[in-house]
């Protein structure tokens, strides 16, 4: 506790405040504070200031702020690009100069002081499933004139300086489907869709990147040269870089053009008379000419307007001129006028990748002067030949009803034949089976007779065993008589012997028995005998 004093008598009195006093520290001890208090605001800084936290998606892009200025002949290049690096004679990694850098970072934690770079965080590069990107480089020296892809340093080009530098503009590797990490300071993303041909359709290509052609007077140049390829593409899904390849998808499939109305086919006949015609052609691009029709022709149309409509009407004239106006009327006249033509077209076009499928001519006009006495003689020999095909026609139906009769007839003949067959079958059948029965019958009566003879027979021996059985059974029962009556000494002597046999066993039954009339008179006897014995021992 702090101690004031009073002050001196005749003096203000203030009061004096004593603080205590801090420990003091030790340099030791005062150093490592400040060490700990410079690490801890070190962290702070870093964590608080440097740190860039990129989210899923995105990329971050350094602009370095400090450094010198990129020489005059770099002038106009803001991205320090490695090529451009390598010319100035530094590193990759060199912080010398100011610009942006051409590598991206991913996402994550990153550190890096704000004073000395510029921190921007840009969304990545993705790419679809249907879809192909174009980088567009905006850094390197520009195109040489006639060129419009920026391809590798080519060894055959005058060296810089410091070597070769890359050409700005479209590359001609495509973006395929994915995430990318670009840098849109150095690159610009151009997105273009896959290229689809359709059933019946082929793709053209034509080069516009590669070496210039041996001959470039030709439609179609030499594999790999600037132009159009030979080679088409099938029908299916492409991702070609519209900058280095343009397809071109041609319909190979038939179709038709309909020479009419101002296509209809004008020309004098060989007797001066003016002769129209209308018909439709059937063509078709040959695949392996389709290159060279797009070049040298063009589409559907310039082959209609070019080839088949000139090439039409150029044998049309031709032929026609050959023939004369009444000619034009008969059926075959004009088949073998539409064959020439045919051929002629076909022969023509086919040269040109045309193929001619068909040619019809569908209405040939002859003038009416000498068309309407040609089409009434064509009548009158439509109607004679009418007539006779109706006189044929009732010949013919005369001819059927004929032959129909006949054939009931024959039909009348056949039935009852059938039927002669069938009743003589029947009976056949009947006899068949009667004669069948009859047979079946006999034998099982001739079976039933063999079992009789067999059953009669079996009787007769069963007879004759029973009695021979009862024969036996006698001599059996005789002989031991005989025997007794021979040992007896005769007949008699047996018959006294036999029923004395039987007798005594009756008398000894009958006497034995307590019961019975002689057991009665027994005892009457033994009662009478009792009684006077009775009386005699009385006394008188």
């Amino acid at each position: 506790m702090a101690i004031t004093t009073p002050p001196p008598s005749g003096a203000s009195y203030s009061p004096e405040i004593r603080l205590p006093q801090l420990p003091q520290l030790s340099r030791l001890a005062t150093c490592v504070l400040l060490i700990l208090a410079l690490v801890v605001l070190g962290a702070c800084y870093k964590w608080f200031v440097q740190r860039v936290q990129v989210d899923p998606g995105n990329v971050l892009v350094l602009m370095r702020k400090v450094g010198q200025y990129l020489p005059p002949d770099a002038e106009g290049q803001v991205v320090l690009y490695p090529a451009l690096l390598k010319q100035l004679g530094e590193p990759i990694d060199s912080v010398k100069y100011k610009g942006i850098l051409y590598e991206v970072l991913p996402e994550g934690r990153h550190f890096y002081d704000p004073f000395l770079y510029e921190r921007r965080i840009v969304p990545a590069t993705f790419i679809e499933q249907d879809e192909i990107g174009i980088l567009i480089r905006k850094y390197g020296r520009p195109l040489p004139p006639g060129k419009i892809v920026a391809t590798k340093p080519d060894e055959r080009d005058p060296p810089d300086e410091h070597g070769p530098l890359e050409e700005r503009g479209p590359l001609e590797k495509p973006l395929r489907q994915g995430r990318h990490n670009i840098n849109p300071f150095a690159y610009e993303v151009k997105r273009f869709r896959q290229i689809r041909i359709p059933e019946g359709s082929v793709g053209v290509q034509t080069l516009f990147s590669g070496k210039q052609p041996v001959n470039p007077n030709r439609y179609v140049v030499d594999e790999g040269e600037l132009g159009v390829q030979p080679a088409v593409l099938p029908p299916g899904l492409y991702f070609r870089n519209p900058y280095v390849w343009r397809i071109d998808i041609i319909d190979v499939r038939s179709h038709t053009h309909d020479l009419r109305d101002d296509d209809a086919i004008h020309f004098p006949s060989k007797d001066s008379f003016e002769i129209v015609i209308e018909g439709t052609v059937e063509y078709a691009i040959r695949q392996d000419m389709a290159p060279y029709v797009m070049a040298a022709i063009g589409n559907h149309d310039d082959i209609r307007k070019k080839l088949i409509l000139p090439y039409m009407k150029s044998f049309a004239r031709i032929e026609g001129s050959k023939l004369e106006a009444r000619e034009f009327i008969s059926g075959e006249t004009r088949k073998a006028f539409q064959d020439k033509v045919f051929e002629g077209l076909l022969k023509q076009c086919a040269a040109q990748g045309i193929e001619i499928r068909a040619t019809l001519i569908r209405r040939i006009e002859p003038p009416t002067e000498i068309a309407d006495p040609i089409s009434d003689r064509q009548v009158a020999q439509q109607q004679v030949s009418r007539y006779q095909n109706e006189i044929k026609l009732a010949q013919s139906q005369a001819k059927l009803v004929e032959q129909e009769e006949i054939q009931k007839q024959n039909q009348a003949i056949g039935q009852a034949d059938r039927e002669v067959v069938s009743i003589i079958k029947e009976a056949e059948e009947h006899q068949a089976v009667a004669l069948t029965g009859a047979n079946k019958r006999f034998e099982v009566a001739k079976l039933e007779l063999e079992a009789a003879q067999e059953t009669a027979a079996a009787l007769v021996a069963r007879g004759q065993a029973a009695a021979e059985i009862v024969l036996l059974d006698y001599k059996a029962q005789a002989n031991p008589l005989r025997d007794a009556v021979n040992a007896f000494g005769g007949g008699e002597t047996y018959a006294q012997y036999f029923f004395y046999q039987k007798l005594g066993p009756a008398l000894k039954s009958v006497l034995a028995s307590t019961d019975g009339p002689f057991a009665d008179i027994f005892r009457t006897l033994s009662a009478s005998k009792e009684a006077r014995t009775d009386r005699s021992s009385q006394p008188e």
